[in-house]
């Protein structure tokens, strides 16, 4: 069992090494909800791009590492439901086939939020889909129960300072444009950088924001957090990309407050394009 773990850890040395400033990581142990409810593996969250990880599993009863890629849209809230696709027993201890290492799994990510930072909690269902057409069961048991998560790397993540200009941009996007789609999120940071560059408008970021009577968010950006896809999107817009297309204006018709409904009706704007539930003008 000590190889084992060995090489588990050797895993994770590796996944450290390759590790870039946009990853994030999570430990976590899960019980095995069966006959009784006991501790059956550790497991290690690599979050290299918004949503998307690599995860390892250990059971050590079986001595099976697992590794696969997981999915979780974790900007919509505090209870999230994900999936994973991977495969068992890397080691080869079983000596099945390949096709009978394939595992599929899903569940809900339960942010325990301002609580207990950092840490999550997991219910999570994992099995073998050949199972389900096969004539005989694969030698790697199925998996139902719990886990509990613990984020290794808290936020301000992706190498990013309070102060930074990159940090306040993704606070206003999540602000603007929380649950909107990833273009969408871009194309708010954009506009932004748009108005540093135009002549209209102050010329740093933070006066942008800043200035009065133009971001309703503002008061939230005291309290409010950015998350990984808020800055990764900070991040794209201030490497020029630019869904709204040049747009130095959007808003929500759906939120926007009757003054601001006046505003773009009367204004002599262009509109660009249309993101989600914002339409943007220039």
């Amino acid at each position: 069992m000590k190889l084992y773990m060995a090489i588990f850890f050797v895993l994770l040395s590796f996944f450290s090494l390759a590790v870039t400033t946009e990853a994030s990581w999570q430990l976590g142990l899960d019980w095995r909800v069966n006959e009784s409810i006991e501790p059956s593996a550790c497991k290690l969250n690599w979050w290299f791009w918004p949503g998307w990880g690599i995860r390892s599993v250990y059971a050590w009863e079986e001595e099976d590492l697992g590794l696969s890629i997981v999915y979780i849209p974790r900007e919509k809230g505090s209870i999230n439901p994900y999936v994973a696709l991977g495969v068992r027993d890397v080691l080869g201890l079983s000596q099945v086939p390949v096709k009978e290492k394939i595992e599929f799994a899903a569940g809900l990510e339960f942010r325990m939020g301002k609580r207990l930072k950092g840490v999550s909690t997991a219910v999570e269902s994992r099995l073998i889909p050949s199972d389900l057409v096969g004539k005989e069961t694969s030698k790697l048991t199925p998996f139902f129960g719990f886990s509990i998560n613990y984020d290794l790397t808290r936020r301000p993540r992706l190498g990013v300072q309070k102060d930074d200009d990159l940090y306040l941009l993704a606070k206003l996007i999540r602000a603007e444009a929380e649950g909107e789609p990833y273009e969408g999120q871009v194309a708010v940071g954009a506009v932004v950088i748009n108005r540093v560059k135009s002549r209209q408008f102050p010329n740093t970021i933070r006066e942008v924001i800043y200035q009065e009577n133009q971001f309703s968010c503002v008061p939230k950006l005291a309290t409010i957090e950015p998350l990984e896809q808020s800055l990764q999107a900070a991040r794209d817009a201030l490497k020029g990309k630019d869904p709204s297309r040049g747009a130095l204006y959007y808003y929500n018709p759906k939120l926007a407050s009757p003054a601001g409904l006046r505003f773009f009706a009367t204004a002599d704007l262009q509109r660009t394009v249309r993101i989600g539930n914002h339409i943007f003008f220039r």
